[in-house]
């Protein structure tokens, strides 16, 4: 029996550490979907397990219009089985796609579709590092940078916050790019505006961490970025008074 996926902005997204700083590129719908989808994935599962997707969960997923759901479900399919993402690991690197297939079934409104059987490991690896945080973080994002900058700050953010509310990192430029797969023709100052910019504005506006950054010259040239991460109270603060 195939297991239904829902769509529910308080689930809690779990991701391995090594799939949030894997290097893939995908863009929002098909990164909101899998995200979905992770957050359903249990060890239990069979290896088989067939997982369904409702078109009108898929809707309320992106916001869409109903005429424009069919191109869209077809865009997401065909990009999570056509852009793989890449980890590496010790004796190498993994380079696989996010499923062996899809199924869009329109008498009963629903996308049938199966994990890669190489990724599930990954996926399920929650007793090593992993990240933790509500879906409902990357939901209103538009850019597919946002959504990863998010993970990638919001893994460091839990991994280093000793100091109060506040973590540092400094990362290489051509790292950053290789995680995000940057396109190459971006010189920094299109790094800086269409991704690190547009992200800063996204995350204050809808998830529970921002941030700012810092450019770090060798010489003339700008290396590496340090990010200075922050929990969004804005965002966090009205949550916890409920309780």
């Amino acid at each position: 029996m195939a297991k239904l996926i829902q769509v529910n902005g308080d689930l809690e997204v779990k991701k391995a550490d090594v799939v949030v700083k894997a290097r893939y590129k995908l863009n929002p719908l098909s990164l909101k979907f899998i995200t979905t989808l992770i957050t359903g994935l249990k060890r239990s599962d069979d290896i088989n397990e067939e997982y369904v997707f409702r078109v009108k969960d898929f809707q309320e997923l992106t916001k869409l219009k109903r005429k424009d759901l069919y191109w869209a479900i077809k865009e997401t399919l065909k990009e999570l089985l056509e852009k793989p993402l890449y980890i590496p690991n010790d004796d190498g690197f993994i380079m696989c796609n996010w499923i062996s297939g899809g199924h869009y079934v329109e008498s009963r409104g629903e996308v049938r579709f199966m994990i890669y059987p190489k990724l599930r490991p990954f996926l399920l690896e929650a007793q090593k590092k992993f990240l933790k945080y509500k879906l409902e973080n990357i939901l209103p994002l538009k850019s597919s940078y946002s959504i990863r900058i998010y993970e990638i700050l919001k893994d460091w953010y839990e991994m280093n916050n000793r100091y109060g509310n506040k973590a540092e990192k400094i990362i290489k430029v051509d790292e950053l790019r290789e995680m995000l797969e940057i396109p190459k023709s971006y010189r920094f100052n299109d790094v800086k505006r269409f991704v690190l910019n547009k992200s800063k504005i996204e995350l204050e506006k809808h998830t529970d961490i921002i941030f700012d950054f810092e450019e770090i010259k060798t010489g003339r040239k700008i290396t590496h970025i340090k990010f200075i991460i922050q929990g969004n109270f804005e965002k966090i603060i009205p949550k916890n008074s409920q309780n």
